[in-house]
């Protein structure tokens, strides 16, 4: 009867052994290597949201897409970003868009970061706002117009440059009948010169 080969036998366990001990090591890096990042979870939660989207995920909730707008559009400084019934409102400060009296978009590049977070939102209502001051230039007969033609003009934009689905846009002009603040002081008359963007994310 023939004895098995001992030899092969060591073989085989010694490279078992070097695989395992290679495993472990590798293991024990990856611990270490997350142990010292640092990670952040408002960017773990974007990329899971940023994923689901992608991947046509039905888990993602209203609550959720509230969330990651609120706070993606929150941080660019200046805006004031709160949640409503169904979505979110959005308000641009005059100063951000139009010179005093105007209607023509000067400063487009804060428009553009929002505008680019909102092509997976439902409708879109952007409303034109203005202080009790009457227009003084030959262009707009009252601030109903003036009103009417900045919402016009952001939604024109929307349209243009952030190749938002027409479908889903409207706008108003409210001149000076739905003030934020007291007209009587120069600060009130600011916050009331403003674009409300109401966004629907049912």
């Amino acid at each position: 009867m023939k004895r098995p080969d001992s030899s092969v036998k060591l073989q085989t366990r010694t490279w078992q052994m070097s695989f395992n001990d290679l495993l472990t090591v590798l293991l024990t890096f990856f611990i270490l290597l997350v142990s010292m990042s640092s990670i952040h979870a408002d960017k773990v939660q974007d990329f899971s949201s940023s994923a689901a989207k992608a991947l046509g995920s039905g888990n993602v909730t209203t609550e959720d897409n509230r969330a990651y707008l609120i706070r993606e559009i929150g941080r660019i400084d200046g805006l004031h970003v709160r949640p409503v019934a169904g979505g979110i409102s959005i308000v641009l400060p005059e100063l951000f868009l139009y010179h005093s009296g105007s209607a023509d978009i000067i400063h487009n590049d804060v428009l553009r970061q929002v505008g680019q977070k909102l092509n997976a939102a439902g409708s879109i209502r952007v409303e034109g706002h203005t202080d009790t001051i009457p227009v003084t230039n030959n262009a707009f007969p009252s601030n109903w117009e003036l009103s009417t033609q900045r919402a016009i003009n952001v939604v024109k934009y929307l349209i243009d440059e952030c190749n938002i689905d027409p479908g889903k846009l409207s706008a108003a002009g409210y001149a000076d009948s739905r003030p934020v603040a007291p007209n009587d002081h120069p600060e009130g008359r600011a916050l009331n010169r403003r674009v409300n963007m109401i966004i629907s994310l049912k």
